[in-house]
């Protein structure tokens, strides 16, 4: 295996995710790439992902059958909850967020520019059910 390939659990008790190296989950209108789960680390219990909510964008209504921690790292967005969107918070750059398993929601960016987040679950690959 070269320098530049993923180093797979449990070929060594460590791995680092190059970000050309994430498995893309894109849907519902968001962008994700993960680089901690099952597919890339081997991991049996968390995944965690890099992800951006494109200017002017709304993600489609969703759940996830496990809880869900985010981390803004720029942006700004409104985050839905509900399955009309009936509740929401408006969240920035160092907001954190908690989603319980079966939470309907979606996110819209209300800024000018890309919001970037970081996501963690305690599960080893992303589920997304649509709500729509």
């Amino acid at each position: 295996m070269d320098s530049s390939s993923p180093q797979i659990f449990p070929q060594d008790d460590f791995a680092v995710i190059h970000f050309n190296d994430t498995v893309n989950k894109s849907d519902h209108g968001l962008i994700r790439e993960f680089g901690i789960s099952a597919s890339t680390t081997g991991s049996q219990h968390l995944s965690m992902a890099f992800g951006m909510v494109p200017a002017g964008s709304k993600s489609k209504r969703h759940y996830h059958p496990f809880e869900t921690a985010v981390y803004m790292i720029s942006g700004k967005a409104r985050a839905f909850f509900g399955p009309n969107d009936e509740r929401w918070k408006d969240v920035s750059a160092g907001d954190f967020i908690y989603i319980p398993a079966g939470m309907i929601h979606s996110t819209e960016n209300i800024g000018e520019g890309v919001i970037e987040y970081i996501l963690a679950r305690a599960v080893s690959e992303d589920i997304a059910i649509s709500a729509e």
